[in-house]
């Protein structure tokens, strides 16, 4: 949940934790439907003057549905069942830059035809406000009591920080635990205004964590039932990768995304046999500004016959995620190297059968990485950045460790790219590739450390023991003279933050 609060903020991070449940019928993506509209749908439409806007997004809060619909010429209209909504404006990088409130309400009974007309845009205070008469079914309740100081124009959707957070530092439990989340039916279900799809702050927990973002998903469809059962057990993951070599570490200068260059985004669509079949073609919908990038090898050891080559913008194929193949699991995927920096954002797929119906699934970029672990000491002896090239640390000079004893590393948490928020709640582990005299990695082994949860607290850094017998002297008849570590902090979905460090006896 974000900070209710005056101030504007030029952060903004995403994370939502709700269950996946069903369907609503495919919108069109056009700003302005006139086409004939299915029986049982309503017409909503609106106006909107806001600098950068791209796109209005729809939530449906009881089928967990999100229809993004396009702005032309600031106007929108699309075609959607009756029900509970949420309405937020998107930037050209689908980051959610207003909520639409009324009447300390931000979800709306949508019954019937509505025409919100002019909607206000407020860029101090992130939301939209309309004349139109609408019928609030959300409203503060469990955090009121903490809401003093607040007005109705004062929720700053782009805010990653927690009210909670000022609950907890006042000596007041969170008002939300985890396990209640899964039990909630409501929109909202913190009651802190703002819609489970668009929460900062998930858990409640005052803390921003690897938890927020679990189960992140959205579907609009009408079709086959058969086909949206099988749609359900799927999952759309987008995740963010950075590994930075120690040399690459720069001094904090303030770059909200100083490693543009080095960020590596992973579009995964995996989906039983039986639903790929059934699949005409998988592509991004709406596809966001930084998504405009070029295509990178598969890792993982995925193989796909149709995907694109190496170095080749993903926008001249229409962003589609080619069929790929592990060990006989279909799932569409892609690796991009984004044009710019990316941004947490929503994302939409549109899934293209060959009955000709189409599926649109949302979920969300919820953070990218500032910055990889950090290490600041090994041993006890402090690491300052930047490392100049070549120097100790670095591939070719190594850090003396000495022969004997358990290697420590001491590090700081990755960082969100919204305003530097450390990230708590992911696996800790270490990589340790062995290297010949020549800085060559010698083939057939590679050593690890089992992973564990980061459950610290702001105040400790991280801390990662390297026991003396996985820096082995000898791989096979090859002696060993060096060692690259990857301090690597991993998520649920995949994402890897990770510092690659060079040590020696």
């Amino acid at each position: 949940m974000p900070v209710l609060s005056r101030k504007p903020s030029s952060a903004l991070a995403l994370a939502a934790l709700i269950p996946l449940v069903a369907c609503a019928p495919a919108p069109s993506s056009s700003g302005t439907d006139t086409g004939p509209q299915s029986s049982g749908l309503i017409v909503l439409k609106g106006r909107i003057d806001a600098p950068g806007a791209k796109r209005v997004l729809l939530v449906e809060t009881q089928r967990n549905s999100v229809t993004p619909v396009e702005l032309t010429n600031g106007a929108f209209q699309a075609s959607v069942p009756p029900g509970q909504y949420a309405i937020t404006l998107l930037d050209a990088n689908n980051q959610p830059q207003g909520l639409l409130f009324q009447n300390a309400g931000t979800i709306f009974e949508l019954n019937g035809d509505t025409d919100l007309a002019g909607l206000s845009w407020n860029a101090a205070a992130h939301t939209l406000k309309t004349v139109s008469a609408l019928k609030t079914v959300s409203a503060l309740k469990t955090v009121s009591a903490f809401r003093t100081a607040a007005e109705d124009d004062d929720v700053d959707l782009r805010d990653m920080r927690s009210l909670n957070a000022a609950i907890a530092g006042n000596g007041r439990a969170p008002q939300v635990e985890l396990g209640q989340v899964f039990t909630s039916g409501t929109g909202d279900f913190d009651e802190d205004l703002v819609p489970n799809f668009l929460d900062n702050d998930n858990n409640a927990n005052g803390v921003f964590d690897n938890l927020e973002g679990l189960e992140t998903q959205a579907i609009a469809f009408d079709g086959d039932p058969a086909i949206l059962a099988e749609l359900k057990k799927s999952r759309f993951i987008v995740f963010d990768n950075l590994k930075l070599d120690a040399e690459q570490l720069r001094a904090a200068d303030g770059d909200s995304l100083p490693y543009t260059d080095q960020h590596v985004l992973t579009f995964h669509y995996p989906v039983s046999p039986a639903l790929a079949t059934q699949i005409d073609s998988v592509s991004l919908h709406g596809a966001p500004a930084f998504a405009e990038g070029t295509v990178l090898e598969p890792a993982g050891g995925y193989t796909s016959s149709a995907y694109p080559a190496k170095g080749s913008s993903w926008a001249s194929s229409g962003y589609r995620l080619p069929l790929t193949q592990q060990g006989g699991a279909p799932n569409y995927a892609i690796w991009v190297k984004p044009k710019s920096d990316p941004t947490p954002s929503v994302l939409t797929l549109k899934v293209k059968l060959k009955s000709g119906a189409e599926a649109l699934i949302a979920t969300r970029l919820f953070y990218v990485f500032n910055a990889p672990a950090r290490v600041m000491a090994i041993n006890g002896n402090p690491i300052t950045y930047p490392i100049p090239p070549n120097t100790v640390g670095t591939r070719f000079k190594p850090m003396p460790v000495g022969a004997s004893g358990d290697v420590t590393l001491i590090a700081e948490r990755p960082k969100t790219s919204t305003d530097g928020t450390p990230i708590f709640g992911m696996n800790v582990q270490a990589q340790i590739f062995y290297l010949d005299a020549s800085g060559n990695q010698i083939p057939g082994e590679m050593g690890t450390t089992p992973p564990f949860p980061d459950k610290g607290t702001m105040e400790e850094p991280l801390t990662l023991t390297i026991p003396r017998e996985l820096l082995k002297t000898k791989i096979g008849t090859t002696d060993v003279a060096s060692y690259q570590v990857d301090f690597m902090l991993s998520g649920r979905h995949g994402d890897n933050a990770a510092q690659l460090f060079w040590i020696k006896p």
